[in-house]
This record gives structure tokens, C-alpha cells and sequence, in this order.
């Protein structure tokens, strides 16, 4: 366990991409944020288009529309739900109403890097628990708890690492936690997971009063570009988290995009499924060829070359480039330094990976 006190001006080690120019001059792929591969569906483009010509009136500022049609879809009270631009500003939010300069927030050893910029924003001392391959420890969470606690950040599925605690073992956390410690768990990617994954871990947070459970239209439903995000938490939080959130931060474009795409759910499901299959494919043939990929619950993979470290990833990294143009995730934090992540694409751009991949190996003997 690891106790990191932050200055706000202090700079985090954040992961690095390659800005040169592709050598060969390939289009680029990126693989490196995440994102999904696929433009608007139908329905959305539609809403989107209808939303353009209201741009010069602000969006509805709490969302209400689109928290209704949230309510509708998970079963929830849309009393209960605030949305936000992206997950990432509820995410500061929250640290903004409970932790002051001193406090401690308590997360993984290898949890989610936004985790530790919200903590170093507020002066906070950031705790890490250790992990048991890669993958969060409960009982070290628990045992990591202490009087100065106030947050507990989870991701599940974890980013960079793509792992996954199950159920039980989140009822388990949350159970075990004080009343003073606020759990938030992040489910960026439980579509990839899940639906009913998601909506379990909804439950478990219904009749809790510390309890917040965050969302993001960015990953599953690809809107990254939209920035829309959305939490579902006590109904005594509300009036606090509104009062730190901007006023309207979640603009027109983006309520008109994710309530569609609440409306195509057959479109996001085949999209999730795709991704999955081809997940367990890519990781699969990497691992024939020598590259090792986590479990992973998510819309990527991390994955090091078998029996080589760090300068193998980064040989790889820069190799996916200059070889095919493609842009993959260094992984530079303490304990990852022989890892790179990498999200997946279209059946198309995942066989080019693997070729790419490929070819390293036989150069690399």
C-alpha cells in the first residue's frame, strides 16, 4: 500500500503517444483512446442533424429529457441520476464534495489515471491498495481504509488493465466500507461486460447511502466526441453534486445524441457484440504468435510480448506505427512498464494489427 500526498501543480506520469509523421505515409489508425470504431448510427446522425439548427439556444440544464430516458432504460429513479460532460467532470464532482487538501482517496494500484488527477486537483493524499494479478483486492481496500478516508474509486472493468471484479466481490467492498467513505464505481466500459452485469451493480448501489455508480456515453455507445456522462447516486447527494456541477455542461448536441441512442439499443448491442468477439479473437492470436493479453471485460487489451520487458513494449509501440500506421497506448506506470494497451478496432483494422504484430515477432526472432 502506497500513500502519495499531491500538489495540484504537480505533474502526473502520463501515458505517452507518438506525434511524428508516419514515415511511410499510411492513414493513421488510432487504436490508442478507447474509442469505438464505428461512426453514428442512424437514429443518432438524425438527432443530431435536428439538434444543429437549435445550437444558438443552451441545451435543457438538468438534463431532464435524457435523464427520464435514462430512468426508463436501467430501471432507476431519474431523481437519482445527474449527467454530466462526460463521466470524467462527475468524477470531479463528487471529489469536490467530499474530500478537502488532506483527505485521503483510496483506489487500486493500477486504477483508472483520472482517479489520481481528481485526487491531486484536491489536494488530497492519494492511497494505492495493492492488487493480486492485475486485478483489484478487496481485502486490500478494506485493510487500506482509514479515519481520513472519503473516497473509494473503483473502475469496473478496470482501464488500463481491462480486468473485472465480480459481483460478489463488489457487495463485498461496499458492505465492508464505513459510512464516512463514499464508494464511487465506475462502469465506463460494463457495457463490454455486460447489460445485466450493469444493471446489477446498480442494485447493489439502489439502497445504499454512500454508494454513486458513474456512466459515459463515450465507450459502448460511441459518443466520445459528445461528451456526455451521467451518475446515479443518493438522493440526499443531489442538490450538493448540482451545485458543484457547471450549469449546462452537457450541451444540446450531446442530450440529442445519447437519448437516440438509448432509442437504437439493437444497434449498440450488435456493436458491444462485434467488439467482444473480436476481443477474444485479437487475444487469441496474439497469443499464438507470443503476446500475451489480460482478461479483459473491456473495448481493449493489454498485452506484453512473453519473456521480454519494457524495451520489447516500447520496440512494439513504435513498431505498430512506422509499420502500419497504427496508434496503441504506452502503459508507463510503475508496475505496467512492460505492458501497452491497445482498443479494438474494425475486423479490418484488428487484421492489420495482427499482421503488424506478426511481422514484429519475426523480426524479433
Amino acid at each position: 500500500m502506497t500513500a502519495t500526498p499531491r500538489s495540484y501543480l504537480e505533474p502526473l506520469n502520463l501515458r505517452g503517444r507518438i506525434s511524428a509523421p508516419q514515415p511511410k505515409g499510411l492513414p493513421l489508425v488510432n487504436l490508442g483512446f478507447n474509442e469505438l470504431p464505428y461512426g453514428p448510427s442512424p437514429k443518432v446522425a438524425a438527432a443530431i442533424a435536428q439538434a444543429t439548427a437549435q445550437v444558438a439556444s443552451y441545451g435543457t440544464p438538468l438534463c431532464d429529457g435524457l435523464r427520464d430516458r435514462l430512468a426508463q432504460a436501467n430501471g432507476l429513479d431519474a431523481d437519482r441520476i445527474i449527467c454530466g460532460n462526460g463521466s470524467e467532470e462527475l468524477l470531479d464532482v463528487i471529489a469536490r464534495n467530499f474530500v478537502r487538501p488532506g483527505d485521503e482517496v483510496l483506489i487500486s494500484a493500477y486504477g483508472y489515471i483520472q482517479f489520481q488527477m481528481v485526487a491531486a486537483r484536491q489536494g488530497a493524499t492519494l492511497v494505492k491498495a495493492p492488487e493480486t494479478d492485475f486485478t483489484t483486492n478487496v481485502d486490500a481496500l478494506l485493510g487500506a481504509v482509514t479515519a481520513q478516508t472519503r473516497l473509494v474509486f473503483l473502475a469496473n472493468p478496470n482501464n488500463p488493465t481491462g480486468t473485472v471484479l465480480p459481483l460478489s466481490e463488489l457487495a463485498r467492498l461496499v458492505e465492508g466500507m464505513p459510512p464516512h467513505v463514499v464508494v464511487v464505481l465506475d462502469l465506463a466500459y460494463g457495457e463490454f461486460t455486460g447489460l445485466d452485469h450493469c444493471a446489477d451493480v446498480h442494485a447493489l448501489a439502489d439502497n445504499r447511502k454512500n454508494v454513486i455508480v458513474t456512466r459515459t456515453f463515450s465507450k459502448a455507445y460511441g459518443l466520445a466526441g459528445l461528451r456526455c456522462g451521467w451518475a446515479h447516486a443518493p438522493l440526499a447527494m443531489m442538490p450538493s453534486l448540482y451545485a458543484a456541477r457547471g450549469m449546462g455542461s452537457v450541451n444540446r448536441l450531446a442530450q440529442a445524441a445519447a437519448t437516440a441512442a438509448l432509442a437504437d439499443m439493437e444497434v449498440v448491442k450488435a456493436r458491444v457484440a462485434e467488439i467482444v468477439s473480436e476481443r477474444d479473437r485479437v487475444a487469441a492470436a496474439l497469443a499464438g504468435i507470443g503476446i500475451a493479453a489480460l482478461p479483459s471485460g473491456t473495448n481493449f487489451l493489454l498485452v506484453r510480448v512473453d519473456g521480454r520487458g519494457a524495451e520489447a513494449a516500447e520496440a512494439l509501440v513504435v513498431h505498430f506505427f512506422e509499420d502500419a500506421g497504427i496508434i496503441v497506448s504506452r502503459t508507463r506506470e510503475a508496475g505496467l512498464e512492460d505492458w501497452l494497451r491497445f482498443s479494438l478496432g474494425t475486423p479490418d483494422q484488428n487484421d492489420l494489427l495482427l499482421r503488424s504484430a506478426q511481422s514484429f515477432m519475426g523480426r524479433l526472432g
